[in-house]
């Protein structure tokens, strides 16, 4: 958003944050095998899942990029959806102002689990 007050705006009246706080996503990398999280590097990973937007649930499949580095590991993907999918609405006087889609942006960063 250019402006943090369009951000409030579209949270507020069209994903209704306060009815819906969260989004959430779960799902899993499909070519697991592929990445060897003992060995530094960059690896390209398939995810597939299914992502909850505004109470409405739908199938995603996107690919990630894992950074192996020591004890460490950094995921970041993007990727696009439609609004109307998750049935948020965007009222027609100002709909050539909102966008149709919406990009998400993640980033994970992971630790060892210590025991």
């Amino acid at each position: 958003f250019e402006k943090a007050l369009m951000q409030e705006h579209f949270n507020e009246n069209y994903l209704e944050s306060s009815k819906f706080p969260k989004a959430m996503f779960k799902g899993k990398i499909d070519n697991l095998k592929d990445i060897n999280f003992k060995k530094d590097g960059t690896y390209k990973a398939n995810i597939s899942g299914n992502l909850t937007i505004h109470g409405v649930t739908k199938p995603v499949k996107t690919t990630a990029n894992f950074q192996v580095n020591g004890q460490r590991i950094n995921a970041t993907t993007d990727f696009s959806v439609v609004m109307k999918d998750y049935k948020v609405s965007i009222p027609s006087l100002v709909k050539d102002k909102v966008a149709k889609t919406a990009t998400i942006q993640v980033e994970a960063n992971y630790q060892q689990l210590k025991k």
